[in-house]
């Protein structure tokens, strides 16, 4: 493991400790989940870029890279991701909105660190690891589907979280009176960017399980495509759900139907997979 990995991981066990602490505080001290003010900010944010980092560090670390850009790649964006969720929770301790929050100069500063750090930091990196680990990963087929298909569905949280920002400008509104998130009537675009962020977790993730299992390589990568045609069909009805302005939970029939068959298939793929799983010692 080199010294790059090492600090990138480091720093994932960071944000993840900082994650846990504030969960613990948000025990003690209670409050509203929701809401532009809330410990669900340091929490999610914290466990969030904890683990996309520790993604994206083991993919870099497979993919090639010389030290140099390593050190480049996987130091920018561990330093972006320290210091965005450093800011977030910041904002949360002094009780104000951490994004899109102009009311006073130091507030406004906050707001334009944070969107400075994405721009030049965490944007950059996360498109250059994708690139790198598109062109080349090392692993079995059925691992770098999975890497290349979390890493497609990942450059799609690049763009709903620019939908989020520009959604939180056109609403026009300071942070404190209106959830930024919502279009149109009930749109949640938090959903999508969500789920757009985990499946760089969830499908390499499966299919590491199922090199433990006695399926063949090729049935494998099989699995694999089903769960990643599943967990697109997830991220496709977040999307449609958010931009007709619709709640998360008031589904239409359409998206009922997607929803489900894609349920579906990353349930049987997981279940195959548990189905094969080869006793321990053999």
């Amino acid at each position: 493991m080199s010294n790059s990995q090492r600090f990138g991981y480091g720093v994932a066990a960071l944000l993840l400790a900082s994650s846990a602490f504030h969960l613990l505080v948000y025990a003690v001290d209670g409050g509203g989940w929701g809401g532009p003010v809330s410990w669900r900010k340091p929490i999610l944010f914290g466990f969030s870029f904890g683990v996309t980092l520790i993604s994206l560090v083991w993919i870099a670390g497979r993919s090639g890279l010389s030290p140099r850009a390593s050190r480049l790649l996987v130091g920018t964006l561990a330093v972006a991701s320290l210091v965005e969720t450093a800011l977030i929770d910041l904002q949360r301790w002094r009780g104000v909105p951490s994004h899109l929050n102009f009311t006073t100069p130091f507030d406004a500063t906050v707001s334009a660190a944070l969107a400075a750090v994405a721009i030049v930091g965490l944007i950059p990196s996360i498109i250059m690891i994708i690139v790198v680990a598109w062109r080349r990963f090392d692993g079995p087929p059925s691992m770098r589907l999975a890497v290349r298909a979390g890493l497609a569905v990942l450059s799609l949280t690049l763009v709903s979280g620019a939908a989020l920002i520009a959604n939180g400008r056109a609403i026009g509104l300071p942070p404190q009176a209106t959830d930024l998130s919502i279009f149109g009537a009930a749109g949640q675009l938090k959903v999508p960017h969500a789920v757009t962020l985990h499946a760089v977790q969830v499908l390499p993730a499966l299919a590491w399980l199922l090199t433990l299992t006695a399926w063949s390589e090729a049935a494998r990568v099989r699995l694999v495509a089903v769960a990643a045609a599943g967990y697109g069909g997830v991220v496709l009805v977040s999307v449609l759900q958010a931009a007709a302005g619709l709640a998360p939970a008031d589904v239409t029939v359409a998206s009922g139907v997607l929803l489900v068959a894609a349920l579906a298939a990353m349930a049987g793929a997981g279940t195959a997979t548990l189905a094969r799983l080869r006793p321990p010692g053999r």
